[in-house]
């Protein structure tokens, strides 16, 4: 992979941090739900986390990155996507954010099919990764504290 090629992939993925972050930095300051405020916040930051490491990555990092296989609960697959209101209640900000996770899950798993070129292809499986963690995680809580009690 060429050195213009690696920067450009690893502006677009600080660029889609940065979105993340200030949508998730929004919804804290908007919602009414001391609990959400919480949620949003935490996501928020693990979202500025990921983009201060891409801010300081080179191709090293990225050979040396150990990819691992996330489980996935599927339960993004069975909830509807959720529209952000102040006073929306916790399962459906948990759907909320399950869905924006999978949409960037997707995206870069995607990209990562779509190249033949094994260092980008490891990037964008690197980045779905996180991407899987962050959706696992918002997966079990709902699972946890939404369908259990359903």
């Amino acid at each position: 992979m060429e050195e213009k090629d690696f920067k450009e992939v690893i502006t677009f993925a600080i660029r889609k941090e940065a979105e993340a972050y200030n949508l998730y930095k929004t919804y804290s300051q908007l919602t009414k739900t001391p609990g959400l405020k919480t949620m949003f916040e935490e996501l928020a930051q693990e979202e500025k986390r990921h983009r201060e490491i891409l801010e300081e990555i080179d191709r090293k990092d990225v050979s040396e990155y150990k990819l691992e296989k996330i489980p996935d609960l599927k339960i993004g697959d069975f909830v509807e996507e959720q529209e952000f209101s102040p006073d929306m209640d916790y399962a459906s900000a948990l759907r909320f954010a399950i869905k924006r996770e999978e949409y960037s899950l997707k995206l870069y798993n995607h990209m990562a099919e779509g190249t033949d070129d094994p260092q980008l292809k490891k990037l964008f499986s690197a980045l779905a990764q996180e991407e899987a963690k962050h959706k696992l995680r918002l997966e079990t809580e709902y699972d946890e504290n939404v369908l259990m009690w359903a």
